[in-house]
């Protein structure tokens, strides 16, 4: 089984769930995950937020603010628009956004173009929250995450969503009986998103013993109280329940500096962590670039990140 950072362009167009998980295993904690905002200009003009964080070494992209009933991922879709226009050249986004609504290969034409793992957040908001039906966590939404292509979902929840653990148990049993040995499900919080952050190690496992193939963990030093030694204590538990464990920099962190990135990468990487996420609260919608890089330089070295960062998607 090759690890992931070795995988070529085809390779990962056509790997299965469990391979995914075995590839991730065998690459013993060197897996980087960048999660990026789509519905908004992107970081670099006429670049997607998408491909950039490709470009910086991640293995995985997580696309939030996806919208099911409204894809559209500026970048990539809004090739053409001339923005000079001013709020004119919006017009033609809705346009836009009902054709890839009608096209299932929609997903995998992202995922060629950047050559990479792609997931999607869907969020199990409680009832009677105002949320746009597109990104909530439903029967419709998984559905279409299965059909449309995507590698994995997390089951997570974006700042002031109201997402609980309880939620989240009750969601992963929902994707779980949809999506079966299809698609991977990532599942936990990686701050309070408005209520509790999780400390639990038995609410963790809890998550992995209801389907979850990855469990969610804030890395250390992100939020009070989350330090090494809890960290690993948790990502134990995960293991001990069969899944997998991912430590998240979700706080808005992943705009500090990048020896701070560096010490989250090694201090996750000493509490056993499987893949290291590095959220999307940089500027528009992506963390600085140079620090997606400094994450995978921390984690795998220079050889392996130059590799993931220059492998040509032609071979």
């Amino acid at each position: 089984m090759k690890r992931i950072f070795e995988l070529c362009h085809n390779e990962i167009m056509a790997m299965e769930k469990r391979d995914l998980i075995e590839t991730i295993r065998a690459s013993e904690g060197r897996t980087v995950m960048a999660e990026v905002i789509i519905n908004c200009p992107p970081l670099v003009y006429g670049v997607s937020n998408p491909e950039l964080a490709a470009a910086f070494g991640a293995d995985m992209i997580t696309l939030n603010a996806f919208d099911f009933n409204f894809p559209f991922i500026f970048g990539i879709d809004d090739t053409g628009m001339d923005f000079f226009r001013g709020l004119e050249a919006f017009n033609d986004i809705p346009f836009r956004a009902r054709k890839n609504l009608e096209n299932p290969e929609y997903i995998k034409k992202v995922k060629d173009i950047t050559g990479r793992f792609m997931g999607v957040n869907l969020e199990p908001v409680p009832e009677g929250n105002d949320y746009p039906e597109g990104r909530v966590l439903n029967e419709s939404n998984l559905k279409k995450a299965l059909e449309w292509g995507f590698d994995y979902i997390m089951i997570t929840g974006n700042p002031k969503t109201g997402v609980t653990d309880g939620t989240i148990l009750d969601g992963i049993r929902r994707a779980s009986a949809i999506l079966k040995d299809r698609v991977m499900i990532i599942a936990g919080k990686m701050h309070g998103a408005g209520g509790n952050n999780i400390y639990d190690p038995d609410t963790l496992r809890s998550f992995a013993v209801a389907g979850a193939d990855v469990v969610l963990i804030p890395a250390p030093g992100t939020v009070p109280g989350m330090d090494r030694e809890l960290a690993k204590r948790q990502i134990e538990a995960v293991h001990q329940a069969g899944a997998l464990a991912l430590t998240a920099i979700g706080t808005s962190q992943e705009g500090s500096d990048e020896s701070t990135i560096e010490q989250f990468a090694l201090m996750s990487k000493m509490a056993g962590a499987d893949i290291q996420h590095i959220g999307d609260a940089g500027f528009s919608g992506i963390a600085l670039p140079e620090n997606i890089m400094e994450l995978s330089t921390a984690i795998r070295g220079k050889r392996h990140t130059y590799r993931r960062m220059g492998y040509s998607m032609r071979k």
